[in-house]
């Protein structure tokens, strides 16, 4: 899907620093690096551009390790003009980094992560989320409800509560369709959707407002553009190699190798290294128990953390009382897209969900284990010191 051919005017150089990807940050990027004097040298070895490196190196490993998405605030503040060079170059030299490593798993990685963190920013921006849409969608408009019903409905923490209730989105129906091609679930499907003259409405829903779900289809036309852009750098660069980045290659190449070495082990799991609270939770729905919201969420967040395919996942559900395999599905597809971290054992204690009592598990006894994720990799650790016994004797 083609962007308009003028984007939109930008002024605001918190708004451009917020979002660094965008077409119009690179004039005022220019000005930026002339008043400042920073240099490619500068800012891959000048103490002054710590920070920006520290920022940078931060959003990749974050971006590797899934440990919440990169954080949404920036390190400095970003309204003023030393923050928001901080950040607009803490996002370049992370792109410095990625091209120079020339690795299609990391560059997809990489775009993955800072179109969610745009997402999440989108979700939350308000008056300004119009500009920023209309840089990538052609046909969109915004009816803005009245300012007195106006509500903002963000946790902290579900991306999915994120936004302000400010109004609803039109988008044109060849944009929806292209943007949702790759959006599962069947909120994103248009037949679920009002159709009206060739306008498609995202009407506010209760903790999922307009706002957050234009942004959503936004994050799809964003990590296209900033992976277009990272392949371009890469093959402009071809055998070359940026002077002083090697150690930072070799450091997120190897955070990559040991992440991916964990993914696989994980992936191995059998039925017997499962913690007790998930054998749990499946014997309840299998024999038709109406599993609460903290076991159901718990269950699909394990199986999608110990790499079980989404339709065994789904399986585990078919016996529930209330089972819909189409609203199934979309929960469950939502909790592997987001990668969701299990319910911890306390909660999962507070919901009456834990299936032990003290004694009955050894490593559940354990005052270090916090999440059942974690009875899962020491359970792994065991066997691995097991067979390497094995192969010593």
């Amino acid at each position: 899907m083609p962007s308009p051919l003028e984007p939109p005017l930008i002024k605001a150089n918190d708004l451009l620093s917020r979002y660094p990807f965008l077409p119009q940050t690179r004039e005022w990027l220019n000005v930026l690096s002339a008043d400042e004097n920073i240099t490619l040298e500068m800012l891959i070895s000048d103490p002054y551009m710590e920070p920006a490196r520290n920022r940078g190196k931060l959003r990749l490993i974050e971006m590797i390790t899934h440990s919440g998405g990169v954080d949404m605030e920036s390190t400095s503040d970003i309204y003023t003009r030393e923050g928001q060079l901080m950040e607009v170059y803490s996002y370049l030299f992370a792109k410095l980094i990625i091209c120079s490593a020339a690795d299609e798993i990391l560059v997809s990685r990489w775009a993955q992560a800072e179109a969610e963190l745009a997402e999440k920013r989108l979700s939350i921006e308000g008056e300004n989320l119009e500009v920023i849409a209309k840089t990538y969608i052609d046909k969109l408009r915004h009816e803005p409800s009245d300012f007195s019903n106006r509500k903002k409905i963000y946790d902290g923490r579900n991306i999915r509560k994120f936004g302000y209730k400010r109004g609803i989105w039109k988008i044109g129906i060849i944009d929806f369709i292209e943007l949702c091609s790759n959006i599962s679930g069947s909120r994103w499907r248009l037949p679920n959707h009002e159709l009206e003259h060739g306008w498609v409405t995202l009407w506010d829903e209760e903790i999922y407002s307009s706002d957050a779900q234009l942004s959503r289809l936004l994050r799809e036309k964003i990590k296209v553009e900033i992976q277009r852009d990272a392949r371009e750098q890469i093959e402009k660069l071809g055998d070359d190699k940026i002077p002083g980045l090697e150690k930072y290659v070799d450091m997120i190449k190897d955070t990559l190798g040991d992440f991916k070495k964990k993914e696989l082990e994980l992936s191995r799991v059998d039925q017997e290294d499962w913690p007790p609270c998930m054998h749990k939770a499946i014997t309840e729905l299998a024999r038709g128990v109406n599993v609460n919201h903290t076991g159901r969420f718990f269950l699909a967040s394990m199986a999608s953390k110990i790499g079980m395919p989404q339709k065994d996942a789904i399986a585990f559900f078919s016996n529930a009382p209330d089972f819909s395999e189409a609203t199934t599905s979309y929960q469950v597809g939502q909790i592997y897209e987001m990668d969701y971290t299990p319910t911890s054992c306390e909660k999962m204690k507070l919901g009456s969900n834990c299936a032990v009592e003290f004694g009955d598990d050894t490593l559940c006894d354990k005052e270090w284990l916090k999440n059942p994720v974690q009875y899962v990799a020491v359970k792994q650790g065991w066997k691995g010191k097991q067979t390497s016994n094995k192969n010593e004797n």
